[in-house]
């Protein structure tokens, strides 16, 4: 079978053709029919699998290869409310020899906050939220299984709410979450984008001339024709003005959060810290109120046992309005100085669930480049985390890493050490297993 052929099948919702197909990929590599490249000083610890959306509909099996092949030093899975992508994509990285990690990203609600807006443009109180390395799955039973759950079904709680204000507006093309929304994802965890995907398959059944849809959807998102035919022919641009006319804020299908909808941070934190993973703080862009002085976010995050951040560089840099641009430079190299000087790792990625987002930000563009030795050396700390905990329990937040450091920048040292010094593969994390404390210490604190 031809690599496209077996590539493609990457993204079978069905593991097990996916898993055969990267076996027979992987087997192809080692007999030297497939090359893959040095690895490069970049990483992307953000990629959205098609375990809640992604934009080309890539697995967490595809998302390992095609990282493999483009040389990153790490790559990392984020899903929204859900930890599926986990075990497929430690499987995959392990088999390719390449650092992965998972993580997953929710919203909570600061009451600390409530008057200002933070990650989620609109919603006061309301921020973005991220576990980083988890390593294993919350067990059946535990406080942290149930605290997933509820993430998972307050996010499919508001999807539902959506589309039946959305049904109300689009009459003609309106979908049914079971039947049109469900079967986009293998794990029945839809989000706002799979619900526009939804839409636009329906309008193109029921109006099947190019005209008569284009007359309808600028009826309903309350523009021309003439651009409607425009926006269609770039699916990602014509997408994003669907979700921002019908679901954003503002829109009909705009469901207004409760703030008894989000769990507080101390529930979340419970549920990360549990199961071996890092708490970290979602960072958006440095413009809205509640991030416009970093040093009292970062005192906030301190209070509240969260040591690390994670934001999407590409928001701030690679924007085309040059006052937009600069503003927003400013705002990125503000706040990683300030998380530098508290010795606050920061987690980059591109997420990739966006059509045409990068697969991996361009860290040598003038913007980046002051900034990408700190990027890929707190990539080494989530790695060294990572096999860490899964080795011994031994990971940034445990105990253990609470007796034994002294300071925030002697850990963040010691990770990143383990991190670059460890290679992806289940013997090297048995090995870090059985050494001691102080053999560990000796090597990778000097």
């Amino acid at each position: 079978m031809r690599i496209e052929d077996l590539e493609a099948q990457l993204d079978d919702f069905d593991f097990e053709r996916r898993k055969t197909a990267f076996l027979k990929l992987s087997e192809a590599s080692r007999r030297g029919e497939i090359s893959f490249p040095p690895p490069r000083p970049v990483v992307n610890l953000h990629f959205h699998t098609f375990f809640s959306f992604n934009a080309c509909g890539y697995s967490p099996l595809h998302i390992v290869w095609r990282a493999k092949k483009e040389g990153l030093s790490v790559a990392g899975s984020v899903d929204f409310d859900v930890l599926d992508a986990l075990e497929e994509f430690r499987f995959g990285g392990f088999t390719l020899g390449l650092p992965v990690v998972s993580g997953l990203e929710t919203r909570i609600y600061l009451p600390e906050f409530r008057n200002e807006e933070l990650s989620s443009p609109n919603e006061p109180g309301i921020a973005y939220y991220m576990g980083n390395g988890f390593v294993r799955l919350p067990e059946e039973g535990t406080r942290a299984f149930e605290t997933l759950r509820k993430l998972k079904r307050i996010a499919q709680e508001r999807n539902k709410k959506i589309i039946a204000r959305v049904n109300a507006y689009l009459q003609e093309t309106a979908i049914d979450y079971e039947t049109d929304v469900l079967p986009l994802t293998p794990s029945h965890n839809p989000t706002e984008r799979h619900i526009v995907v939804a839409y636009a398959r329906r309008a193109e059944s029921v109006f099947p001339n190019p005209r008569d849809r284009a007359r309808f959807w600028a009826e309903k998102l309350g523009v021309q024709e003439e651009e409607v035919q425009v926006l269609e022919k770039d699916r990602a641009s014509f997408y994003d003005f669907i979700r921002s006319r019908l679901m954003k804020f503002g829109g009909v299908g705009y469901v207004q959060p409760d703030v008894g909808d989000f769990p507080r941070i101390q529930e979340v934190n419970e549920m990360i810290l549990s199961v071996g993973a890092i708490p970290s703080f979602s960072w958006l862009d440095g413009t809205r109120s509640g991030e416009a002085d970093p040093e009292r976010l970062i005192a906030f995050c301190e209070a509240n046992g969260v040591e690390t951040f994670f934001l999407i560089p590409d928001r701030n840099w690679n924007i085309p309005e040059d006052e937009e641009r600069k503003l927003k430079v400013r705002k990125l190299y503000e706040f990683v100085e300030t998380a530098r000087k508290h010795h606050f790792p920061v987690f980059v990625g591109t997420e990739l669930n966006r059509y045409g987002q990068k697969f991996v930000d361009d860290f040598d563009s003038p913007y980046l480049a002051p900034l990408a030795d700190f990027f890929l050396e707190s990539a080494w700390v989530l790695w060294g985390h990572a096999v860490l905990e899964m080795s011994s329990g031994r990971g940034y937040g445990s105990d253990w890493a609470k007796r034994t450091f002294k300071s925030r920048a002697a850990k963040n040292r010691f990770f990143a050490r383990v991190g670059r010094c460890t290679e992806a593969s289940w013997e090297a994390v048995r090995k870090l297993g059985e050494r001691s404390t102080e053999s560990l210490l000796q090597e990778f604190s000097n």
